[in-house]
């Protein structure tokens, strides 16, 4: 299995929103921005205060986070990645919400 590299500083996150293309569906809007040259792909992960208190939006996190784990066997190298959970994303389904973020990479490109 592989590990899954987190982005974690300020400026990779600004630059990947700024710079970056995204995708979304109503679990989560997915930011992608292509590293030069291509190295391993890191992921960040957010969830804003409209979601719920800390302890509500770290629950979120943890289930995108382990939803993530499980696709990233199959994650093209030489990205970085946001994964920025939405509202319906709390009361869903772990299956329903595995299905939809592996939509996303899919669109996003980054599915091998």
């Amino acid at each position: 299995m592989k590990r899954t590299f987190r982005l974690k500083s300020r400026l990779d996150f600004q630059a990947v929103y700024t710079k970056g293309r995204s995708v979304a569906n109503r679990a989560a809007v997915l930011y992608v921005l292509p590293q030069k040259p291509p190295g391993i792909t890191r992921v960040g992960f957010a969830a804003g205060k409209k979601l719920g208190n800390a302890v509500v939006r770290n629950r979120i996190k943890r289930r995108i986070k382990e939803a993530v784990r499980l696709l990233w066997a199959r994650v093209k190298p030489g990205y970085l990645v946001i994964v920025i959970a939405r509202q319906s994303s709390r009361e869903m389904a772990f299956g329903q919400l595995q299905t939809l973020l592996g939509d996303l990479f899919e669109r996003a490109g980054l599915v091998r």
